[in-house]
């Protein structure tokens, strides 16, 4: 498989909003040595911006057509396994990426992303999310890990809170408090204005302060039995300090 074929295949996921299936793709392409670092991680490589970014690749044997210089997307690659969950497996992508392919700007940001990632720091996810201008596949596939983060972070406070003000939901959500508020109505959840006059549990919020009642889904399973209600309790508060 060429590496022409292989951003086929990558434009025709993203195009079809099969992200998933990004670092799968790059993963296998990359074990074929159509990554510029070669298949032992250890050639030279200069950074581009990503979707063209150049290295020399090894070649195995000293075959001058084998060589050649490949582009290869590496920011893109990072971001995949980054939306993927498979944090380890990233860091590890980021090893074998040569010192030129590493301080390209854009395959920099998706490691620093990484990094706060890898580290459990949601702001600094949001921070490095929209401190770049990401561009061409790295571009829509940086927001499309900004809209399940999103997801996931409204899943949580789902099941966490009863109510949050709109300054901490915009914090979890990487957003402004206007659009944590539309996500919030998205939601079916509601100002809690109401709620507080009638039972003055709002959460302690100051006058002024928009606070939010979140109103959990229906459930479409029996109730977990404690001991499962528990531990999922405990993953919900560890994503959510």
């Amino acid at each position: 498989m060429a590496a022409a074929g292989v951003m086929e295949r990558v434009s025709a996921a993203l195009a079809a909003g099969d992200y998933g299936a990004v670092c799968g793709l790059l993963d296998e392409a990359e074990l074929e040595a159509l990554a510029p670092w070669g298949p032992e991680g250890g050639g030279a490589g200069g950074g581009g911006a990503d979707g063209a970014a150049a290295g020399a690749a090894a070649a195995d044997g000293g075959a001058a057509a084998a060589a050649g210089t490949a582009a290869w997307p590496a920011a893109l690659h990072l971001l995949s396994h980054v939306y993927a969950g498979n944090l380890a497996d990233a860091r590890l992508l980021l090893k074998r990426m040569p010192e030129g392919v590493r301080a390209d700007p854009q395959v920099a940001a998706a490691a620093r992303l990484l990094q706060c990632a890898w580290q459990g720091s949601g702001e600094g996810v949001w921070r490095a999310l929209r401190g770049h201008p990401w561009s061409g596949p790295a571009g829509q596939l940086a927001e499309a890990l900004g809209e399940r983060l999103r997801a996931r972070q409204l899943d949580l406070v789902a099941a966490a809170y009863s109510h949050i003000s709109a300054a901490r939901l915009a914090a979890l959500c990487g957003c402004s408090e206007a659009d944590a508020l539309a996500c919030a109505t998205g939601r079916g959840w509601r100002p809690a204005a109401a709620a507080a006059d009638a039972s003055g549990a709002a959460g302690g919020a100051a006058e002024g302060l928009a606070v939010i009642e979140v109103v959990p889904p229906p459930s479409g399973r029996g109730q977990l039995d404690t001991l499962a209600a528990l531990e999922q309790l405990s993953v919900v508060m560890m994503q959510l300090e």
